[in-house]
């Protein structure tokens, strides 16, 4: 059974403030439980208790150091009167803590000996890089803004002239220099786009109806199409951007493939780790008694 890190964190924070009860150094006071006192310093060594990107998500948001300083003291609190009904002595309880702290404790050591001292070299994404090619492929793309009249598949004639006259009638004032994303906010008929000013982004060949691929794919950055017609109705559309097809360089996915080969170098080096420490202390799991018996037809 693997026990939540966010359980073993809670218990480390209720006992922080009994194994640290005070600095030497001056510091702010955060929070007053009784006569103890919960310290700037005390705070910011329970946020070092997180994984690096939780820490970082921690400080970068004021509301979510609010949020643990008052989980902080409820965990001192509970925990004090938790310790004043004998609660700390039950064997049960007792057997229950010293679990999660080996737990814990199992946690640190992995890290202190294997998690720590995974470094990643130059080499090293280089040669993940130079293995995994086929990832870092891009297929072209084009960033563009549309206008769009609908028009129902099955209307009738007169619908669908209206409908084009409309589009036309905005294509002009495009061509005459009124600016396109705010008459595709003002006029377009497409719900997701129109309150981006027509933005749909970049996609690829394959994402849109062939028609409006076509047509934007064959446009250069600032040039806007003539009346495209598609199942959808009548569309005006104005390309912003063009990638180009081919493999991404090195630079622009090395952050990317670093954090890849940290997480694979992290899991076969914890795996082996551990499985290497169960090999050298002879340890013996009996999995199959825990599995359904077969029944034995007669």
């Amino acid at each position: 059974m693997r026990i939540p890190s966010v359980l073993v964190l809670t218990l480390v924070i209720a006992f922080t403030l009994i194994l640290y009860p005070s600095y030497s150094r001056a510091d702010e006071v955060l929070a007053v439980i009784g006569k103890k006192k919960v310290t700037m310093s005390d705070l910011e060594r329970v946020i070092g208790y997180y994984t690096k990107d939780k820490r970082s998500a921690i400080e970068q948001n004021p509301r979510n150091k609010v949020n643990l300083l008052r989980r902080l003291v409820q965990a001192t609190v509970l925990a004090d009167l938790a310790r004043k009904e004998g609660l700390d002595k039950d064997p049960k309880i007792k057997e229950r803590l010293s679990y999660f702290f080996n737990e814990l404790l199992a946690m640190e050591f992995v890290r202190e000996k294997v998690i720590n001292n995974i470094k990643v070299s130059e080499e090293d994404i280089q040669q993940y890089y130079n293995a995994n090619i086929e990832k870092f492929k891009q297929k072209e793309s084009v960033r563009a803004r549309h206008i769009l009249i609908k028009v129902p598949e099955n209307a009738d004639a007169i619908v669908r002239e209206k409908a084009r006259k409309k589009a036309e009638d905005l294509l002009k004032r495009v061509k005459a220099g009124e600016d396109f994303k705010k008459l595709a906010s003002e006029y377009s008929e497409d719900p997701g786009s129109a309150k981006k000013g027509g933005d749909l982004g970049y996609f690829t060949r394959g994402r849109m109806v062939k028609p409006f691929e076509d047509v934007a794919f064959s446009l250069k950055p600032g040039e806007v199409s003539g009346i495209v017609k598609t199942k959808f109705g009548y569309h005006i559309i104005k390309v912003l951007d063009k990638k180009p097809g081919g493999v991404m360089p090195l630079d622009a996915v090395k952050n990317v493939i670093k954090k890849r080969v940290i997480q694979e170098l992290t899991r076969s080096r914890v795996r082996d780790f551990i499985e290497k420490a169960m090999k050298d202390e002879g340890v013996k799991i009996y999995s199959e008694k825990l599995m359904p018996q077969k029944t034995l037809l007669k």
